[in-house]
């Protein structure tokens, strides 16, 4: 008896649906690693509405006129979540520079909306 229920928990806990922490999919991504003695940046909300059959796409360029400090993370979370969300890629810069280039890029018909968090020294 025992072992017959052991067996209908394990075959049930095998069969439930695993979604990571309850967020279902997103494109978030993070470039680098911080350390304790980094600082936050800058933060930004970059989003574009959707068009009709097209794809959207924008450019972000950070940059630092004033004592430059060297970028140690960048952590890019998308805000659409169930997989409908854009794509962030690092054109140019990121860690170990002072400055960076992201891309984002919707799919086709949809919209985006990402946060972008920096972090450096």
């Amino acid at each position: 008896m025992k072992v017959s229920l052991l067996a209908l928990l394990i075959v049930v806990a095998s069969t439930a649906p695993v979604s990571g922490s309850g967020r279902g999919r997103s494109h978030s991504i993070t470039w680098g690693s911080r350390s304790f003695r980094d600082t936050h940046l800058q933060r930004v909300i970059i989003t574009e509405k959707s068009k009709f059959l097209r794809v959207v796409t924008r450019d972000y360029v950070f940059e630092q006129k004033i004592r430059p400090r060297m970028i140690t993370q960048i952590v890019v979370t998308d805000q659409v979540r169930g997989g409908d969300g854009g794509y962030a890629q690092l054109k140019a810069g990121g860690p170990h520079a002072t400055f960076a280039r992201i891309h984002f890029k919707s799919q086709r018909n949809k919209g985006f909306s990402f946060i972008v968090d920096i972090y450096g020294i």
